[in-house]
C-alpha cells in the first residue's frame, strides 16, 4: 500500500490595506464608548480610589473590643451566636479613636437629646448563606435611666456586677456607670455609659433563653474591654459576669443590693 503525502490547503491571499501615518495636525479618533464618560465621573472614581477608609477588616488586636482569643469562652460564644467558626471582623473604630470620639460625644451630651452613637465593630460570617450580623456600638444615656428604651417584644433583664441590662433575641443592651478624670469627671457622672449589640442573623430564628443569656455575656465582656479603653476611674467591670435573667426591671435592680 503507498503512502499518499497529504495536499497542502492554499489560504486566499490577504488583501493589504494601506495605513496612512497621522500627523500632528491630524486630531486622534476617540472610541465612541469613551466619549461616554464624562470628566466629572472620572475625577469621582478618583476621589473614591484616594480617599482613605475608616474601617479595618484585619484581625484585630486581643486588646481591641471586638478582639477575640482563640480557646476563651467568649470566642465559644460569638461561634454560636454568628452560627459559625468563619467570620471577618471590621474595625469601624480603633482604641485610639474610640475615647476621642466618645469624649467628644459627652462634651455634647444633654438630657433628653437624641443619643450620639458610635459604631465600635461588627463581626460577618463568611458564608454568604448566612444572612447578618452581630454589630456594637457604644453611647451615653442618662444615669438615672431617664432615657432608657427596652427593646421591643418579650425582654429579659439583667444585673452584673453592678451594670443593668436587657435583651430580646436580637438586640443586647448593658449600661455601665463610667467614671472619667479630668474636664470630664463632673459630666461623665450624670450618665453611664451604654453598649449595645445588634445580631441581625437572630432574625426569623428561634432564639431560646440560653442564646439570649449568652449573647448578653458578649456583650458584657466588650463593654468591659470599653471601660479599660477609657480609662474609667471606678474600674466598674474588673470581675468576671454571672449571667442571671430576670423577669422584670424591678427585680434585676433588687439583685443589686
Amino acid at each position: 500500500m503507498k503512502f499518499r503525502e497529504p495536499k497542502l490547503l492554499k489560504h486566499p491571499e490577504r488583501k493589504r490595506v494601506a495605513v496612512t501615518p497621522r500627523t500632528e495636525s491630524q486630531p486622534r479618533r476617540i472610541p465612541e464608548y469613551r466619549k461616554s464618560i464624562k470628566i466629572p465621573a472620572i475625577l469621582a472614581i478618583f476621589a473614591l480610589t484616594t480617599t482613605s477608609c475608616t474601617t479595618e477588616k484585619s484581625a484585630p488586636s486581643k486588646e481591641h473590643l471586638c478582639g477575640v482569643a482563640k480557646d476563651t469562652e467568649t470566642h465559644d460564644l460569638l461561634q454560636k451566636a454568628l452560627r459559625t467558626d468563619q467570620y471577618r471582623t471590621t474595625i469601624y473604630n480603633t482604641n485610639d479613636r474610640l475615647p476621642e470620639k466618645l469624649a467628644d460625644e459627652l462634651k455634647q451630651w444633654k438630657p433628653g437629646r437624641t443619643e450620639f452613637t458610635t459604631l465600635a465593630c461588627s463581626f460577618t460570617p463568611k458564608d454568604r448563606r448566612l444572612d447578618g450580623s452581630l454589630e456594637f456600638e457604644l453611647s451615653w444615656t442618662a444615669r438615672d435611666g431617664s432615657t432608657k428604651k427596652d427593646p421591643p417584644g418579650k425582654v429579659s433583664y439583667y444585673n452584673i456586677n453592678g451594670a443593668l441590662g436587657e435583651a430580646n433575641d436580637i438586640i443586647t443592651k448593658l449600661r455601665v456607670q463610667c467614671n472619667l478624670p479630668g474636664t470630664l469627671r463632673t459630666p461623665s457622672r450624670q450618665v453611664s455609659l451604654l453598649t449595645k449589640g445588634s445580631n441581625t442573623l437572630s432574625i426569623g430564628m428561634k432564639v431560646d433563653q440560653k442564646m439570649i443569656d449568652q449573647q448578653m455575656t458578649i456583650v458584657y465582656r466588650v463593654a468591659q474591654k470599653a471601660t479599660e479603653v477609657l480609662g474609667c476611674e471606678n474600674n466598674p467591670l474588673k470581675n468576671d459576669p454571672t449571667i442571671k435573667a430576670y423577669s422584670t426591671p424591678e427585680e434585676a435592680a433588687r439583685a443589686g443590693n
